[in-house]
């Protein structure tokens, strides 16, 4: 077999695009891809308002955090950045105390990570971050809308 023939190249082009990931090439530095989105980690501390303007002028949003594995996967990645302990994502109940709603969309948020204890301050802390638990585990938790804080994008291919 010649090693140029076109069906080897298909063989091995669909090959790399199956075993990295589609997702993940289509996101460049510093975003990383999973699952048909690009996030990027911003470790410059903002408010939450800031936050949402730095990911907005890169045409991406505060995170939405849907489901459970893409949840597990923002977790691995704050571990893997380590020693940060706050990080704000999209969520909000800047229109009605209670009402967590996903600040892109206004939908309401509906799985949730909450720690057990969270949201404990719900008229003064209005807004949604991760943060690290005893060094040991991240969970969701409601957070002062002007703390700075390090902030999670994301963004569609």
């Amino acid at each position: 077999m010649h090693l140029k023939s076109p069906v080897f190249i298909f063989c091995f082009v669909y090959g790399f695009f199956v075993a990295v990931g589609f997702a993940e090439i289509m996101c460049s530095y510093p975003w990383i891809g999973f699952n048909g989105h690009c996030y990027m980690f911003g470790m410059n501390n903002k408010s939450w308002f800031e936050s949402k303007v730095a990911c907005n002028t890169k045409n991406a949003y505060l995170a939405r955090v849907e489901t459970p594995t893409e949840n597990d996967w923002i977790i691995q990645q704050l571990f893997a950045l380590n020693n940060l302990w706050y990080w704000w994502i999209g969520g909000n109940t800047l229109r009605k105390v209670g009402d967590w709603k996903w600040e892109s969309t206004n939908e309401k948020i509906g799985f949730t990570f909450f720690y057990p204890s969270e949201p404990n301050r719900p008229t003064i802390e209005r807004c949604l971050c991760y943060f690290n638990h005893d060094k040991k585990a991240f969970y969701w938790g409601d957070g002062t809308c002007s703390t700075k804080r390090d902030y999670v994008c994301e963004k569609d291919h």
